[in-house]
């Protein structure tokens, strides 16, 4: 490297004249940092871009080393090309991949400062220079350089990284006032571009959640206001309120501080609710209450949760929505039963039973889930096959087989026109779900016309029944076809041969894989079992190593 160094060195002497003269202003430009821009491209000739393509072509395949030189190639073909600035910055990164941070501070960013100090690449090395400090560990002088990035170049893409760097370096060292600033910075400093737009965004619900963990709602809001569209913003409150509340209040001694923080919240979102009359505003308004209960549900607070659905009730009525929303609470509680009650009172009745349903599976009595599905049937009868559906797959959860089975078998007469997908139903419970059913398994993957899905399944059925040879049979009819399967089908071979205790067929199984599939991730597989099982080191082509 001292050659490239001393050749660098030479071509930024002759160059510094060329520099003063040719290179435009492009400091606004908000680029990715390490990709020469179009406007870039369209300035060089023919033959410069014929030497940064090669040079791009090593970078982007990461070779790091071989694209260094070719950077450094074109800097000394190009000396007075506009491209010299860029190249040079990509060299320096290059540096920066292999591992010599120092040489490409001093003799490649530093440099394209000096000499090209209006250009969009100086702006550039300024920001990856402070990265390349903080990389190193150097958190003093990495601070100090992001920090001059900000002052210096403020609107532009690298004050953005440089704040969020600023944030982290913050965060390493324990230090929350930092932190906050840059969030500030974030937040309420940069202009939201689309490349800015996530960063502040981001930014803003870390500023919102500290403010809201300190006490400060209203900073809180403020910051996430910055972000969201002003209806939006109760939801996003809502939404980062509760981590901090949680925390807050699992402590003794800010359990006091967490209630003050919901109560200010819930006071907060109630204010902004729309008191107009329209079905539009009567809307919003009800789902802004009903935020609020769930906000004093992080409070660890049940009194005041009962109470706020009492008063959304009186407000609003007892619409589905809010009995839902209700139930859903009560469930979260463990308070299954209650929240059944609130269901039973939906306008909806089929969707009240289907919420039923769901809340007798969640506590696994798989007979009253039934009974709610069944009475769908009755009340629905658009939608029969989803009714009959739930009912299979409520059995088949409770590995109630004989009563799945049944139910599937409906659903095959019922709904002829999808018979394969509720034969390969019955199949798969059989087989997952049933005791070892895998001969009954194998019966009604025979009838379905899904492969190779079903004869894979088929062959793990065999295996279970040590039936090995019936297995191999059916891998091998995978393997000629689905190529696509085929890698992995071999692969079950040999792990067949092992189940049978046939070690030598499985070793020439696993070594055919290596050979007929060597770019395949099966390949990858055998040739790690060949060699850490078996002490058989192979190539990825199948022939042994030497």
């Amino acid at each position: 490297m001292a050659g490239s160094s001393t050749r660098i060195k030479r071509f930024l002497t002759a160059a510094i004249l060329v520099a003063l003269f040719v290179l435009p202003d492009r400091s606004a430009n908000a680029q990715k940092l390490d990709v020469l821009s179009l406007e870039g491209w369209a300035k060089l000739r023919e033959v410069e871009r014929y030497q940064m393509k090669i040079a791009e072509k090593y970078y982007l395949e990461k070779n790091y080393k071989v694209a260094g030189s070719e950077y450094e190639k074109f800097l000394s073909l190009y000396e007075a090309s506009e491209g010299a600035p860029y190249s040079l910055l990509k060299w320096s990164l290059c540096l920066i991949k292999q591992k010599k941070p120092n040489t490409a501070i001093s003799e490649g960013f530093q440099s394209i400062i000096d000499y090209w100090p209006d250009s969009s690449e100086a702006i550039a090395s300024s920001f990856y220079i402070a990265r390349a400090y903080k990389d190193m560990g150097e958190v003093r002088k990495a601070k100090k350089a992001f920090k001059d990035v900000v002052s210096k170049h403020g609107k532009h893409l690298v004050a953005v990284y440089s704040l969020v760097d600023l944030a982290d370096l913050a965060s390493i060292d324990k230090d929350e006032d930092e932190q906050v600033v840059a969030w500030k910075q974030l937040t309420f400093g940069v202009a939201r571009t689309k490349e800015s737009k996530l960063y502040c965004e981001k930014a803003s619900q870390q500023l919102a959640s500290w403010a809201f963990r300190n006490g400060k709602v209203e900073d809180g809001v403020k910051a996430l206001a910055a972000s969201y569209a002003e209806e939006e913003v109760p939801t996003r409150v809502r939404d980062y309120v509760r981590t901090p509340i949680d925390e807050l209040v699992k402590n003794d001694e800010t359990r006091e501080q967490g209630h003050t923080v919901a109560d200010k919240t819930v006071s907060w979102i109630r204010q902004q609710a729309p008191t107009g009359v329209s079905p539009e505003e009567k809307e919003l308004s009800k789902n802004y209450w009903l935020l609020t209960a769930d906000v004093l549900g992080y409070s660890k607070r049940p009194e005041k949760v009962r109470e706020a659905f009492t008063q959304i009730q009186k407000k609003f009525g007892a619409d589905d929505a809010i009995l839902q929303r209700l139930g859903d609470w009560l469930k979260s509680r463990g308070e299954y039963d209650k929240a059944r009650i609130e269901y039973a009172k939906f306008e909806n009745k089929i969707e009240g039973n289907n919420q039923i349903a769901y809340s007798f599976r969640q506590e696994m009595k798989w007979e009253q889930a039934v009974g709610a599905y069944t009475r769908n049937l009755s009340l629905d009868q658009d939608n029969q096959t989803t009714w009959n559906q739930r009912i299979a797959e409520t059995w088949r959860d409770g590995r109630k087989i004989p009563q799945a089975v049944a139910a599937y078998e409906t659903l095959v007469t019922t709904d002829p026109d999808r018979a394969d997908t509720w034969l390969y139903a019955i199949a798969y419970t059989y087989h997952y779900y049933g005791n070892k059913q895998y001969k009954e398994a194998i019966g009604y993957y025979r009838q379905c016309t899904n492969f190779p899905t079903n004869v894979l399944r088929m062959a793990e059925c065999h295996r279970k029944l040590k039936q090995y040879k019936e297995a191999i049979g059916l891998y091998g009819q995978v393997i000629g076809g689905s190529p696509r399967d085929a890698p992995s089908a071999l692969l079950q071979i040999a792990h067949t041969h092992e189940d049978a205790g046939a070690k030598e067929k499985a070793i020439l199984a696993f070594q055919s894989v290596c050979k007929r599939y060597p770019k395949d991730s099966h390949a990858s597989r055998a040739h790690a079992l060949l060699q850490d099982k078996y002490g058989i080191s192979v190539t990825l082509g199948g022939a042994k190593d030497e």
